[in-house]
């Protein structure tokens, strides 16, 4: 098959965890680059032998350009991935994709009337362990699920807010709300909040919680706390912060049923070890005793992107949808709107009913 060539715009660290997952799959090759500061495009694309563009419209023109892989600040994402798809690109976008549910809701119109695929990067539903969990769960072993705990407990350096988690960038967008949208919920809890979708097949339909700024000088909130109803009726709990003093291997996913248990470790510290405890025998599993399944790590930009391609070409199910962006936003959006209002905020799933 011909080679699908990705452009990228956005050259800042997560285009380089994309870029090397680009090169790792015989079907993809980095055909060019663009970001506001030139030199940075020209190292990414130097790097991996592709052209560095003057300018978003340029990269859109190239004929070499087949997929379009987006990592902006956050209020940049939509408005890109709608030009891109408008240029007749293929779209590979960071989450959060956008910024309010319509917004999301019409980039996955949009990209059905053009006959583009568009594919949100919430990416640690890729993983083997993710996988395993949603086996499971969704196979009975936990019998039905009663309560999940979400921690997205973190340490950040203080530099974060102006240049981002590897420093590369000199821009305090993520400190701003018009142009980051929200703070530690957003930016790192909305994965997990995916996660517990993509793991039990329940959706968050009400949410009561508090956010607050408490160690930050910033206009997102670095702290948080929810309780969320789900679907089935269980529910579940956040908490989040984003300068917890020493805070290590604490992103996690606890998932109760009234069968048994499964934890899921924090993605960037044991990505590979699944505990679960059973109250009954499960297949092979026994019962009665913590076992932690070594199930192997997973590079989850390289299987986000295999599975891009697969949708591509063999019309498979694309490992994410814009539809699973929009209902992870709406539960951000509602956590935010319970904080402001005090009130139970119902969460609007009508992106379910279309």
């Amino acid at each position: 098959m011909t080679r699908l060539g990705i452009g990228t715009v956005g050259c800042g660290g997560a285009a380089e965890d994309m870029a090397a997952a680009i090169e790792q799959l015989p079907e993809t090759y980095v055909a060019a680059a663009y970001d506001t500061l030139p030199e940075r495009a020209r190292a990414l694309a130097q790097a991996h032998g592709a052209k560095a563009h003057r300018s978003v419209e340029e990269l859109f023109a190239d004929r070499t350009v087949d997929v379009v892989y987006i990592a902006l600040p956050h209020h940049l994402l939509a408005p890109t991935a709608m030009a891109a798809l408008a240029a007749g690109k293929h779209v590979l976008v960071e989450k959060p994709m956008a910024l309010d549910v319509e917004t999301a809701r019409e980039l996955e119109r949009l990209a059905a009337e053009r006959g583009r695929l568009i594919v949100p990067v919430l990416e640690l539903r890729t993983s083997a362990v993710a996988r395993e969990a949603r086996r499971l769960v969704t196979g009975g072993a936990i019998g039905e699920v009663t309560s999940v705990r979400i921690r997205t407990v973190i340490d950040k350096p203080a530099t974060y807010w102006q240049s981002g988690p590897r420093g590369l960038v000199n821009d305090s967008w993520r400190a701003r709300r018009a142009e980051a949208g929200g703070g530690v919920v957003l930016m790192n809890s909305i994965h997990q909040l995916d996660l517990v979708r993509y793991v039990t097949g329940h959706s968050f339909v009400r949410a009561s919680a508090e956010i607050a700024t408490l160690h930050a000088d910033v206009e997102v909130e670095d702290s948080a706390a929810a309780v969320l109803r789900l679907s089935n009726g269980g529910i579940a709990s956040l908490a989040a912060a984003a300068h917890s003093p020493g805070a290590t291997d604490e992103e996690r996913l606890e998932i109760d049923g009234t069968e048994g248990r499964i934890d899921l470790p924090d993605p960037s510290r044991n990505p590979g070890a699944l505990r679960v405890f059973l109250r009954r025998r499960w297949e092979e599993l026994p019962a009665g005793r913590k076992l932690d399944l070594d199930i192997g790590e997973t590079d989850t930009y390289l299987e986000l992107l295999r599975g891009f391609v697969l949708a591509l070409t063999e019309n498979k199910p694309p490992p994410v949808t814009a539809r699973d962006a929009a209902k992870a936003l709406a539960t951000v959006l509602a956590i935010y709107e319970s904080s402001t209002t005090g009130r139970a905020v119902d969460i609007d799933h009508a992106a379910e009913r279309q």
